[in-house]
Protein backbone atom coordinates (compact mmCIF):
# COMPACT_ATOMS: atom_id res chain seq x y z
CA UNK A 1 0.00 0.00 0.00
CA UNK A 2 2.83 2.43 0.75
CA UNK A 3 4.30 2.39 -2.77
CA UNK A 4 1.10 3.28 -4.67
CA UNK A 5 0.17 5.81 -1.94
CA UNK A 6 3.50 7.62 -2.27
CA UNK A 7 3.23 7.51 -6.07
CA UNK A 8 -0.17 9.14 -5.79
CA UNK A 9 1.15 11.87 -3.47
CA UNK A 10 4.06 12.51 -5.86
CA UNK A 11 1.69 12.92 -8.83
CA UNK A 12 -0.58 15.18 -6.79
CA UNK A 13 2.41 17.32 -5.83
CA UNK A 14 3.42 17.66 -9.51
CA UNK A 15 -0.12 18.69 -10.39
CA UNK A 16 -0.06 21.37 -7.67
CA UNK A 17 3.34 22.70 -8.83
CA UNK A 18 2.31 22.88 -12.49
CA UNK A 19 -1.11 24.29 -11.65
CA UNK A 20 0.37 26.92 -9.31
CA UNK A 21 2.98 27.95 -11.88
CA UNK A 22 0.35 28.23 -14.60
CA UNK A 23 -1.83 30.38 -12.35
CA UNK A 24 1.09 32.76 -11.64
CA UNK A 25 1.71 33.15 -15.38
CA UNK A 26 -1.96 33.63 -16.29
CA UNK A 27 -2.55 36.14 -13.48
CA UNK A 28 0.43 38.19 -14.67
CA UNK A 29 2.32 37.96 -11.37
CA UNK A 30 5.39 36.65 -13.22
CA UNK A 31 6.44 36.77 -16.85
CA UNK A 32 5.94 33.73 -19.05
CA UNK A 33 9.69 33.01 -19.28
CA UNK A 34 10.19 33.30 -15.51
CA UNK A 35 7.05 31.27 -14.80
CA UNK A 36 8.09 28.42 -17.10
CA UNK A 37 11.53 28.41 -15.50
CA UNK A 38 10.00 28.24 -12.02
CA UNK A 39 7.71 25.36 -13.05
CA UNK A 40 10.63 23.35 -14.48
CA UNK A 41 12.79 24.06 -11.41
CA UNK A 42 10.10 23.08 -8.87
CA UNK A 43 9.18 19.95 -10.85
CA UNK A 44 12.85 18.91 -10.64
CA UNK A 45 12.92 19.71 -6.90
CA UNK A 46 9.76 17.66 -6.37
CA UNK A 47 11.08 14.64 -8.25
CA UNK A 48 14.44 14.87 -6.46
CA UNK A 49 12.61 14.93 -3.11
CA UNK A 50 10.23 12.04 -3.81
CA UNK A 51 12.59 9.73 -5.74
CA UNK A 52 14.46 8.25 -2.73
CA UNK A 53 11.19 7.87 -0.82
CA UNK A 54 9.62 6.07 -3.79
CA UNK A 55 12.64 3.77 -4.06
CA UNK A 56 12.47 2.96 -0.34
CA UNK A 57 8.77 2.08 -0.49
CA UNK A 58 9.39 0.00 -3.62
CA UNK A 59 12.09 -1.97 -1.80
CA UNK A 60 9.75 -2.35 1.19
CA UNK A 61 6.98 -3.72 -1.05
CA UNK A 62 9.35 -6.20 -2.70
CA UNK A 63 10.59 -7.28 0.74
CA UNK A 64 7.01 -7.94 1.84
CA UNK A 65 6.40 -10.05 -1.28
CA UNK A 66 9.62 -11.97 -0.63
CA UNK A 67 8.64 -12.63 2.99
CA UNK A 68 5.20 -13.85 1.89
CA UNK A 69 6.81 -16.19 -0.62
CA UNK A 70 9.27 -17.42 2.02
CA UNK A 71 6.41 -18.18 4.41
CA UNK A 72 4.63 -20.19 1.71
CA UNK A 73 7.81 -22.12 0.94
CA UNK A 74 8.29 -22.80 4.65
CA UNK A 75 4.72 -24.12 4.86
CA UNK A 76 5.40 -26.50 1.98
CA UNK A 77 8.71 -27.62 3.51
CA UNK A 78 6.98 -28.35 6.83
CA UNK A 79 4.49 -30.72 5.20
CA UNK A 80 5.02 -34.41 5.83
CA UNK A 81 6.63 -36.21 2.92
CA UNK A 82 4.36 -38.41 0.84
CA UNK A 83 4.61 -42.03 1.92
CA UNK A 84 5.82 -43.76 -1.23
CA UNK A 85 5.69 -47.25 0.42
CA UNK A 86 9.14 -48.23 -0.96
CA UNK A 87 8.78 -51.82 0.31
CA UNK A 88 5.17 -52.17 -0.76
CA UNK A 89 3.59 -54.33 -3.41
CA UNK A 90 4.30 -53.37 -7.02
CA UNK A 91 1.06 -53.08 -8.97
CA UNK A 92 1.47 -54.86 -12.31
CA UNK A 93 -1.76 -54.25 -14.13
CA UNK A 94 -5.30 -54.83 -12.89
CA UNK A 95 -6.62 -58.38 -12.99
CA UNK A 96 -9.84 -58.12 -10.95
CA UNK A 97 -10.77 -54.50 -10.39
CA UNK A 98 -10.82 -51.55 -8.01
CA UNK A 99 -12.99 -51.29 -4.90
CA UNK A 100 -13.92 -48.73 -2.30
CA UNK A 101 -15.03 -50.59 0.82
CA UNK A 102 -17.03 -48.70 3.48
CA UNK A 103 -14.90 -45.58 3.00
CA UNK A 104 -15.19 -42.71 5.46
CA UNK A 105 -13.19 -39.55 4.76
CA UNK A 106 -13.02 -35.83 5.51
CA UNK A 107 -10.41 -33.24 4.62
CA UNK A 108 -10.88 -31.86 8.14
CA UNK A 109 -11.29 -34.03 11.20
CA UNK A 110 -14.53 -32.31 12.22
CA UNK A 111 -16.26 -32.54 8.82
CA UNK A 112 -16.69 -35.91 7.15
CA UNK A 113 -17.42 -35.83 3.40
CA UNK A 114 -17.81 -39.52 2.54
CA UNK A 115 -19.94 -41.68 4.82
CA UNK A 116 -19.38 -45.39 4.31
CA UNK A 117 -19.06 -45.32 0.52
CA UNK A 118 -18.66 -48.67 -1.26
CA UNK A 119 -18.12 -48.89 -5.03
CA UNK A 120 -16.94 -51.80 -7.19
CA UNK A 121 -15.21 -51.17 -10.52
CA UNK A 122 -14.68 -54.53 -12.23
CA UNK A 123 -11.86 -55.02 -14.72
CA UNK A 124 -12.73 -53.77 -18.19
CA UNK A 125 -15.91 -52.06 -16.98
CA UNK A 126 -16.84 -48.37 -16.99
CA UNK A 127 -18.37 -46.96 -13.81
CA UNK A 128 -19.78 -43.43 -13.75
CA UNK A 129 -20.30 -41.40 -10.59
CA UNK A 130 -22.90 -38.63 -10.67
CA UNK A 131 -24.42 -36.33 -8.11
CA UNK A 132 -24.81 -32.69 -7.06
CA UNK A 133 -21.81 -30.42 -6.55
CA UNK A 134 -20.18 -31.20 -3.21
CA UNK A 135 -21.45 -34.76 -3.02
CA UNK A 136 -17.91 -36.19 -2.93
CA UNK A 137 -17.26 -37.26 -6.53
CA UNK A 138 -13.81 -35.67 -6.91
CA UNK A 139 -12.92 -36.72 -3.36
CA UNK A 140 -13.31 -40.35 -4.43
CA UNK A 141 -10.88 -39.70 -7.30
CA UNK A 142 -8.37 -38.24 -4.84
CA UNK A 143 -8.60 -41.32 -2.64
CA UNK A 144 -8.17 -43.76 -5.54
CA UNK A 145 -4.98 -41.92 -6.54
CA UNK A 146 -3.95 -41.84 -2.89
CA UNK A 147 -3.61 -38.07 -2.84
CA UNK A 148 -5.20 -38.58 0.59
CA UNK A 149 -5.65 -41.62 2.83
CA UNK A 150 -9.07 -42.75 4.01
CA UNK A 151 -10.10 -42.18 7.63
CA UNK A 152 -11.59 -45.66 7.75
CA UNK A 153 -12.47 -48.38 5.29
CA UNK A 154 -10.13 -49.00 2.36
CA UNK A 155 -9.48 -48.57 -1.35
CA UNK A 156 -8.15 -51.71 -3.02
CA UNK A 157 -6.63 -52.71 -6.36
CA UNK A 158 -7.10 -56.45 -6.94
CA UNK A 159 -7.82 -56.82 -3.23
CA UNK A 160 -4.61 -55.05 -2.12
CA UNK A 161 -5.04 -51.94 0.03
CA UNK A 162 -3.82 -48.89 -1.89
CA UNK A 163 -1.75 -47.93 1.17
CA UNK A 164 0.27 -51.13 0.72
CA UNK A 165 1.08 -50.48 -2.96
CA UNK A 166 4.19 -48.55 -4.01
CA UNK A 167 3.16 -45.06 -5.01
CA UNK A 168 5.18 -45.17 -8.24
CA UNK A 169 3.50 -48.33 -9.51
CA UNK A 170 0.08 -47.01 -8.48
CA UNK A 171 0.50 -43.76 -10.40
CA UNK A 172 1.94 -45.64 -13.40
CA UNK A 173 -1.24 -47.71 -13.63
CA UNK A 174 -3.73 -44.86 -13.19
CA UNK A 175 -4.39 -42.22 -15.84
CA UNK A 176 -6.36 -39.04 -15.12
CA UNK A 177 -8.10 -36.56 -17.39
CA UNK A 178 -9.15 -33.51 -15.36
CA UNK A 179 -11.72 -30.87 -16.24
CA UNK A 180 -9.03 -28.17 -15.93
CA UNK A 181 -6.26 -29.37 -18.22
CA UNK A 182 -2.81 -27.79 -18.05
CA UNK A 183 -0.26 -27.05 -20.77
CA UNK A 184 3.40 -27.09 -19.81
CA UNK A 185 6.01 -24.79 -21.32
CA UNK A 186 7.53 -26.58 -24.30
CA UNK A 187 6.48 -27.98 -27.66
CA UNK A 188 3.14 -29.60 -28.40
CA UNK A 189 4.95 -32.94 -28.70
CA UNK A 190 6.57 -32.46 -25.27
CA UNK A 191 3.14 -31.80 -23.77
CA UNK A 192 1.62 -34.96 -25.22
CA UNK A 193 4.50 -37.23 -24.18
CA UNK A 194 4.82 -35.67 -20.72
CA UNK A 195 3.87 -38.97 -19.07
CA UNK A 196 6.03 -41.03 -21.44
CA UNK A 197 9.15 -39.02 -22.37
CA UNK A 198 10.61 -41.89 -24.39
CA UNK A 199 7.68 -42.02 -26.82
CA UNK A 200 8.50 -41.67 -30.53
CA UNK A 201 6.99 -39.03 -32.83
CA UNK A 202 4.90 -41.77 -34.48
CA UNK A 203 3.43 -42.80 -31.11
CA UNK A 204 2.64 -39.16 -30.29
CA UNK A 205 0.88 -38.65 -33.64
CA UNK A 206 -1.11 -41.87 -33.20
CA UNK A 207 -2.28 -40.73 -29.75
CA UNK A 208 -3.20 -37.27 -31.08
CA UNK A 209 -5.21 -38.80 -33.92
CA UNK A 210 -7.10 -41.02 -31.51
CA UNK A 211 -7.80 -37.95 -29.36
CA UNK A 212 -9.11 -35.97 -32.37
CA UNK A 213 -6.53 -33.19 -31.98
CA UNK A 214 -4.04 -34.12 -34.75
CA UNK A 215 -5.75 -32.08 -37.48
CA UNK A 216 -5.67 -28.90 -35.40
CA UNK A 217 -2.03 -29.43 -34.44
CA UNK A 218 -1.11 -29.68 -38.12
CA UNK A 219 -2.60 -26.20 -38.72
CA UNK A 220 -0.09 -24.66 -36.28
CA UNK A 221 2.98 -22.91 -37.79
CA UNK A 222 5.41 -25.62 -36.68
CA UNK A 223 2.98 -28.48 -36.08
CA UNK A 224 4.11 -30.69 -33.21
CA UNK A 225 7.21 -28.50 -32.75
CA UNK A 226 5.14 -25.40 -31.98
CA UNK A 227 6.10 -23.91 -28.61
CA UNK A 228 3.24 -23.35 -26.16
CA UNK A 229 2.76 -22.49 -22.50
CA UNK A 230 -0.15 -22.06 -20.12
CA UNK A 231 0.11 -18.27 -20.39
CA UNK A 232 0.64 -18.13 -24.16
CA UNK A 233 -1.46 -20.87 -25.69
CA UNK A 234 -3.19 -21.24 -29.06
CA UNK A 235 -5.41 -23.97 -27.62
CA UNK A 236 -8.96 -23.44 -26.40
CA UNK A 237 -10.21 -25.09 -23.19
CA UNK A 238 -11.63 -28.01 -25.16
CA UNK A 239 -8.45 -28.45 -27.18
CA UNK A 240 -6.39 -28.51 -23.97
CA UNK A 241 -8.61 -31.33 -22.77
CA UNK A 242 -8.02 -33.21 -26.03
CA UNK A 243 -4.26 -32.77 -25.48
CA UNK A 244 -4.76 -34.19 -21.98
CA UNK A 245 -6.66 -37.16 -23.42
CA UNK A 246 -3.84 -37.71 -25.94
CA UNK A 247 -1.35 -37.77 -23.03
CA UNK A 248 -3.45 -40.42 -21.31
CA UNK A 249 -3.80 -42.51 -24.48
CA UNK A 250 -0.02 -42.43 -24.92
CA UNK A 251 0.68 -43.68 -21.38
CA UNK A 252 -1.88 -46.49 -21.86
CA UNK A 253 -2.92 -46.80 -18.18
CA UNK A 254 -4.67 -49.88 -16.80
CA UNK A 255 -7.17 -47.75 -14.88
CA UNK A 256 -8.59 -44.49 -16.19
CA UNK A 257 -10.26 -41.63 -14.32
CA UNK A 258 -12.14 -38.96 -16.26
CA UNK A 259 -13.06 -36.07 -14.00
CA UNK A 260 -15.88 -34.10 -15.69
CA UNK A 261 -13.79 -33.77 -18.85
CA UNK A 262 -16.63 -32.25 -20.91
CA UNK A 263 -18.04 -29.83 -18.33
CA UNK A 264 -16.58 -26.55 -19.64
CA UNK A 265 -16.86 -26.79 -23.43
CA UNK A 266 -19.30 -26.09 -26.25
CA UNK A 267 -21.41 -28.85 -27.78
CA UNK A 268 -19.22 -29.29 -30.90
CA UNK A 269 -16.04 -29.65 -28.84
CA UNK A 270 -17.94 -31.84 -26.39
CA UNK A 271 -18.75 -34.24 -29.23
CA UNK A 272 -15.05 -34.45 -30.18
CA UNK A 273 -14.04 -35.00 -26.56
CA UNK A 274 -16.74 -37.62 -26.11
CA UNK A 275 -15.51 -39.49 -29.19
CA UNK A 276 -11.96 -39.38 -27.84
CA UNK A 277 -13.17 -40.51 -24.41
CA UNK A 278 -15.03 -43.44 -25.94
CA UNK A 279 -11.83 -44.47 -27.72
CA UNK A 280 -9.70 -44.30 -24.59
CA UNK A 281 -12.31 -46.03 -22.39
CA UNK A 282 -12.90 -48.95 -24.79
CA UNK A 283 -11.79 -52.18 -23.11
CA UNK A 284 -10.21 -50.31 -20.20
CA UNK A 285 -11.25 -50.22 -16.54
CA UNK A 286 -12.54 -46.69 -16.08
CA UNK A 287 -14.10 -44.37 -13.53
CA UNK A 288 -16.01 -41.40 -14.95
CA UNK A 289 -17.13 -38.34 -12.99
CA UNK A 290 -19.73 -36.35 -14.91
CA UNK A 291 -22.26 -33.54 -14.64
CA UNK A 292 -23.61 -33.94 -18.18
CA UNK A 293 -25.47 -37.21 -17.86
CA UNK A 294 -25.77 -37.78 -21.59
CA UNK A 295 -22.02 -38.48 -21.68
CA UNK A 296 -22.31 -41.55 -19.43
CA UNK A 297 -25.48 -43.22 -20.73
CA UNK A 298 -23.52 -46.25 -21.98
CA UNK A 299 -21.59 -46.80 -18.75
CA UNK A 300 -21.76 -50.34 -17.37
CA UNK A 301 -22.78 -48.96 -13.99
CA UNK A 302 -23.82 -45.55 -12.68
CA UNK A 303 -23.34 -44.71 -8.99
CA UNK A 304 -25.41 -41.82 -7.62
CA UNK A 305 -23.88 -39.84 -4.76
CA UNK A 306 -25.67 -37.36 -2.53
CA UNK A 307 -24.19 -35.73 0.57
CA UNK A 308 -21.37 -38.26 0.65
CA UNK A 309 -23.62 -41.32 0.49
CA UNK A 310 -24.34 -43.80 -2.31
CA UNK A 311 -28.11 -43.57 -2.74
CA UNK A 312 -28.59 -45.42 -6.05
CA UNK A 313 -26.66 -47.58 -8.48
CA UNK A 314 -27.34 -49.48 -11.67
CA UNK A 315 -27.16 -48.85 -15.40
CA UNK A 316 -28.99 -45.96 -17.07
CA UNK A 317 -32.16 -47.88 -17.91
CA UNK A 318 -32.38 -49.46 -14.46
CA UNK A 319 -32.05 -46.10 -12.72
CA UNK A 320 -34.70 -44.50 -14.92
CA UNK A 321 -37.12 -47.30 -14.06
CA UNK A 322 -36.59 -46.62 -10.34
CA UNK A 323 -37.77 -43.02 -10.88
CA UNK A 324 -35.55 -41.89 -8.03
CA UNK A 325 -32.93 -39.17 -7.62
CA UNK A 326 -31.11 -40.05 -10.86
CA UNK A 327 -34.39 -39.93 -12.77
CA UNK A 328 -34.91 -36.36 -11.51
CA UNK A 329 -31.37 -35.31 -12.47
CA UNK A 330 -31.70 -36.80 -15.94
CA UNK A 331 -35.14 -35.39 -16.78
CA UNK A 332 -34.14 -31.93 -15.54
CA UNK A 333 -31.00 -31.91 -17.70
CA UNK A 334 -32.74 -33.22 -20.79
CA UNK A 335 -35.33 -30.45 -20.49
CA UNK A 336 -32.57 -27.89 -21.14
CA UNK A 337 -30.66 -29.79 -23.84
Amino acid sequence: MLFPLLQGISLLNLAIVIGGGAWLIVSGQVSRAVGLGLIVAFVEYSQTYFQPLTQLTSIYSMTQLALTGARRLATVEEQDEENTVPNGKVLQGIKKGVKLENVHFGYNADKEILHGVSIDVDKGKSVAVVGPTGSGKTTIMNLINRFYDVNSGKVTFDGVDVRDITLESLRNNVGIVLQDSVLFTGTVEDNIKYGKPTASREEVIAAAKEANIHDFIMTLPEGYDTHVSEENSVFSTGQKQLISIARTILTDPEFLILDEATSNVDTVTEAKIQKAMDAVIAGRTSFVIAHRLKTILNSDKIVVLKDGNVIEEGNHDELLKKRGFYYGLYTNQMAFE
